[in-house]
Protein backbone atom coordinates (compact mmCIF):
# COMPACT_ATOMS: atom_id res chain seq x y z
CA UNK A 1 0.00 0.00 0.00
CA UNK A 2 1.57 3.37 -0.86
CA UNK A 3 1.71 6.38 1.75
CA UNK A 4 0.07 9.80 0.84
CA UNK A 5 2.99 12.16 1.21
CA UNK A 6 3.07 15.21 3.31
CA UNK A 7 4.72 18.16 1.88
CA UNK A 8 8.06 17.70 3.45
CA UNK A 9 7.73 14.02 2.79
CA UNK A 10 8.14 15.23 -0.95
CA UNK A 11 10.80 17.19 -0.15
CA UNK A 12 12.69 14.22 1.68
CA UNK A 13 12.20 12.30 -1.74
CA UNK A 14 13.91 14.98 -3.78
CA UNK A 15 16.88 14.72 -1.25
CA UNK A 16 16.63 10.93 -1.83
CA UNK A 17 16.94 12.09 -5.89
CA UNK A 18 19.60 14.17 -5.19
CA UNK A 19 21.71 12.05 -3.37
CA UNK A 20 21.38 9.13 -5.50
CA UNK A 21 22.36 11.69 -8.52
CA UNK A 22 25.37 12.78 -6.31
CA UNK A 23 26.30 9.25 -5.89
CA UNK A 24 26.34 8.59 -9.96
CA UNK A 25 28.72 11.82 -9.80
CA UNK A 26 31.12 9.99 -7.53
CA UNK A 27 31.13 7.07 -9.28
CA UNK A 28 31.95 8.86 -12.52
CA UNK A 29 34.77 9.81 -11.02
CA UNK A 30 35.89 6.70 -9.49
CA UNK A 31 35.90 5.44 -13.45
CA UNK A 32 39.64 7.34 -13.37
CA UNK A 33 41.10 5.17 -10.60
CA UNK A 34 43.47 2.62 -11.38
CA UNK A 35 43.81 -0.49 -11.04
CA UNK A 36 40.98 -2.06 -12.35
CA UNK A 37 40.27 -4.07 -9.54
CA UNK A 38 40.45 -1.31 -7.03
CA UNK A 39 37.97 0.58 -9.21
CA UNK A 40 35.27 -1.94 -9.53
CA UNK A 41 35.56 -1.91 -5.86
CA UNK A 42 34.28 1.64 -5.69
CA UNK A 43 32.07 1.65 -7.80
CA UNK A 44 30.46 -1.41 -5.70
CA UNK A 45 30.66 1.28 -2.66
CA UNK A 46 28.77 3.85 -5.32
CA UNK A 47 26.47 0.94 -5.77
CA UNK A 48 25.74 0.88 -2.39
CA UNK A 49 24.84 4.07 -1.68
CA UNK A 50 22.00 3.99 -4.69
CA UNK A 51 20.68 0.99 -3.22
CA UNK A 52 20.59 3.18 0.53
CA UNK A 53 18.56 5.64 -1.16
CA UNK A 54 16.26 2.90 -3.18
CA UNK A 55 15.69 1.34 0.01
CA UNK A 56 14.93 4.68 2.13
CA UNK A 57 12.96 5.22 -1.28
CA UNK A 58 10.58 2.24 -1.06
CA UNK A 59 10.01 2.00 2.77
CA UNK A 60 9.12 5.79 2.60
CA UNK A 61 6.62 5.26 0.02
CA UNK A 62 5.28 1.67 1.03
CA UNK A 63 3.03 1.21 4.07
CA UNK A 64 3.49 -2.17 4.43
CA UNK A 65 6.78 -3.22 3.29
CA UNK A 66 8.42 -6.54 1.88
CA UNK A 67 10.03 -8.54 4.46
CA UNK A 68 13.32 -8.27 2.62
CA UNK A 69 16.52 -9.03 4.68
CA UNK A 70 18.62 -7.38 1.77
CA UNK A 71 15.87 -4.66 1.43
CA UNK A 72 16.69 -3.50 5.45
CA UNK A 73 20.27 -4.07 5.43
CA UNK A 74 21.14 -1.73 2.45
CA UNK A 75 19.62 1.42 4.22
CA UNK A 76 23.09 0.91 6.49
CA UNK A 77 25.19 0.47 3.34
CA UNK A 78 26.70 3.74 4.10
CA UNK A 79 29.49 2.60 6.70
CA UNK A 80 31.10 0.93 3.58
CA UNK A 81 29.78 3.33 0.43
CA UNK A 82 31.82 6.47 2.34
CA UNK A 83 34.57 5.32 3.77
CA UNK A 84 36.60 3.17 1.85
CA UNK A 85 36.27 5.55 -0.94
CA UNK A 86 37.52 8.41 1.15
CA UNK A 87 40.19 6.30 2.29
CA UNK A 88 41.35 5.89 -1.38
CA UNK A 89 40.59 9.60 -2.57
CA UNK A 90 43.23 10.61 0.58
CA UNK A 91 45.73 7.79 -1.38
CA UNK A 92 44.85 9.67 -4.77
CA UNK A 93 45.21 13.10 -3.13
CA UNK A 94 48.89 12.37 -1.74
CA UNK A 95 50.39 9.84 -3.89
CA UNK A 96 53.23 8.49 -1.68
CA UNK A 97 55.26 5.72 -3.50
CA UNK A 98 55.43 3.59 -0.38
CA UNK A 99 51.29 3.46 -0.29
CA UNK A 100 49.73 0.87 -2.58
CA UNK A 101 46.14 -0.01 -2.96
CA UNK A 102 46.73 -3.31 -1.68
CA UNK A 103 48.68 -1.73 1.71
CA UNK A 104 44.87 0.85 1.62
CA UNK A 105 43.15 -2.68 2.02
CA UNK A 106 45.20 -4.16 4.74
CA UNK A 107 44.52 -0.60 6.42
CA UNK A 108 40.92 -0.85 5.82
CA UNK A 109 40.07 -4.40 6.40
CA UNK A 110 39.59 -3.98 10.33
CA UNK A 111 37.07 -1.36 9.39
CA UNK A 112 35.60 -3.38 6.59
CA UNK A 113 35.18 -6.65 8.91
CA UNK A 114 33.64 -4.60 11.58
CA UNK A 115 31.20 -3.00 8.90
CA UNK A 116 30.55 -6.15 7.27
CA UNK A 117 29.59 -8.02 10.01
CA UNK A 118 27.04 -5.54 10.83
CA UNK A 119 25.62 -5.41 7.96
CA UNK A 120 25.29 -9.23 7.37
CA UNK A 121 24.63 -9.99 11.31
CA UNK A 122 22.90 -6.64 12.54
CA UNK A 123 19.84 -7.14 14.52
CA UNK A 124 17.28 -4.58 12.66
CA UNK A 125 13.94 -4.09 13.66
CA UNK A 126 11.52 -1.67 11.71
CA UNK A 127 9.94 1.61 13.61
CA UNK A 128 7.60 4.04 12.01
CA UNK A 129 8.63 7.90 11.60
CA UNK A 130 6.50 11.02 10.52
CA UNK A 131 8.29 12.06 7.84
CA UNK A 132 9.89 9.23 6.50
CA UNK A 133 7.51 6.37 6.96
CA UNK A 134 9.19 3.30 7.78
CA UNK A 135 12.85 2.93 8.97
CA UNK A 136 15.12 0.16 9.91
CA UNK A 137 17.09 0.69 13.30
CA UNK A 138 20.23 -1.52 14.73
CA UNK A 139 20.08 -3.28 17.80
CA UNK A 140 22.97 -2.49 20.79
CA UNK A 141 24.59 -5.29 19.33
CA UNK A 142 25.18 -4.07 16.14
CA UNK A 143 25.44 -0.18 16.78
CA UNK A 144 27.87 -0.17 19.46
CA UNK A 145 30.72 -1.79 17.36
CA UNK A 146 29.20 0.76 14.36
CA UNK A 147 29.64 3.55 16.48
CA UNK A 148 33.43 2.39 17.87
CA UNK A 149 34.46 1.82 14.32
CA UNK A 150 32.89 4.74 12.72
CA UNK A 151 34.51 6.77 15.47
CA UNK A 152 38.06 5.13 14.92
CA UNK A 153 37.87 5.93 11.30
CA UNK A 154 36.52 9.33 11.65
CA UNK A 155 39.36 9.98 13.99
CA UNK A 156 41.66 8.75 11.72
CA UNK A 157 40.79 10.97 8.77
CA UNK A 158 40.90 13.87 10.50
CA UNK A 159 44.55 13.28 12.06
CA UNK A 160 45.24 12.20 8.35
CA UNK A 161 43.76 15.11 6.52
CA UNK A 162 45.62 17.94 9.17
CA UNK A 163 48.97 15.95 8.85
CA UNK A 164 48.48 16.20 4.89
CA UNK A 165 47.36 20.11 5.15
CA UNK A 166 50.07 21.16 6.88
CA UNK A 167 53.13 19.06 4.58
CA UNK A 168 51.10 20.28 1.13
CA UNK A 169 51.28 23.44 -0.34
CA UNK A 170 48.70 23.23 -3.46
CA UNK A 171 46.03 24.68 -3.14
CA UNK A 172 44.02 22.80 -5.16
CA UNK A 173 44.62 19.76 -2.65
CA UNK A 174 43.97 21.49 0.04
CA UNK A 175 40.92 22.50 -0.74
CA UNK A 176 39.86 19.05 -1.32
CA UNK A 177 41.27 18.38 1.75
CA UNK A 178 39.17 21.19 3.62
CA UNK A 179 36.05 19.27 1.49
CA UNK A 180 36.64 16.16 2.59
CA UNK A 181 36.94 17.22 6.59
CA UNK A 182 34.11 19.44 6.12
CA UNK A 183 31.57 16.45 5.16
CA UNK A 184 33.00 14.30 7.69
CA UNK A 185 32.95 17.11 10.34
CA UNK A 186 28.92 17.28 9.58
CA UNK A 187 28.84 13.49 9.40
CA UNK A 188 30.11 13.34 13.21
CA UNK A 189 27.77 15.83 14.37
CA UNK A 190 24.93 13.53 12.87
CA UNK A 191 26.71 10.49 14.53
CA UNK A 192 26.16 12.19 17.62
CA UNK A 193 22.32 11.73 16.95
CA UNK A 194 22.97 7.55 17.22
CA UNK A 195 23.81 8.37 21.07
CA UNK A 196 20.72 10.28 21.68
CA UNK A 197 17.97 9.53 19.70
CA UNK A 198 19.00 6.62 16.83
CA UNK A 199 19.66 6.39 13.50
CA UNK A 200 17.98 10.03 12.53
CA UNK A 201 18.02 10.39 8.30
CA UNK A 202 17.10 13.35 7.71
CA UNK A 203 20.21 15.19 8.88
CA UNK A 204 22.02 12.40 7.20
CA UNK A 205 21.09 12.92 4.40
CA UNK A 206 22.56 16.42 4.00
CA UNK A 207 25.97 15.25 5.07
CA UNK A 208 26.00 12.27 2.90
CA UNK A 209 25.26 14.51 0.28
CA UNK A 210 28.22 16.88 1.29
CA UNK A 211 30.43 13.65 1.29
CA UNK A 212 29.49 12.58 -2.35
CA UNK A 213 30.22 15.97 -3.35
CA UNK A 214 33.54 16.09 -1.49
CA UNK A 215 34.83 12.64 -3.02
CA UNK A 216 34.05 13.93 -6.05
CA UNK A 217 36.08 16.73 -5.88
CA UNK A 218 39.01 15.04 -4.51
CA UNK A 219 39.06 12.36 -7.10
CA UNK A 220 38.57 15.08 -9.72
CA UNK A 221 41.27 16.98 -8.23
CA UNK A 222 43.50 13.86 -8.01
CA UNK A 223 42.94 12.82 -11.77
CA UNK A 224 43.93 16.67 -12.84
CA UNK A 225 46.71 16.64 -10.44
CA UNK A 226 48.94 13.90 -11.51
Amino acid sequence: MIIAMSPAGGWYLFCLGLAAGLAVLAMSAYLAVSPRWLRWMLLGCGMLMILRYLCMTSLALLLTPPNSFWLHRFWFGSTIGLTFPTLVALDQLVRHPAVTPRLLLRWYAPFFGVFLLVLLFGRIQLVSDPLIGLRPTLGWFGLGPLILADTVFVAGVFGLCAVLWRRLTSLPIRLALAGLLAAYAALAIDGLSLLTGGWVERPFLFSEMLALAALWAAFHIARLSQ
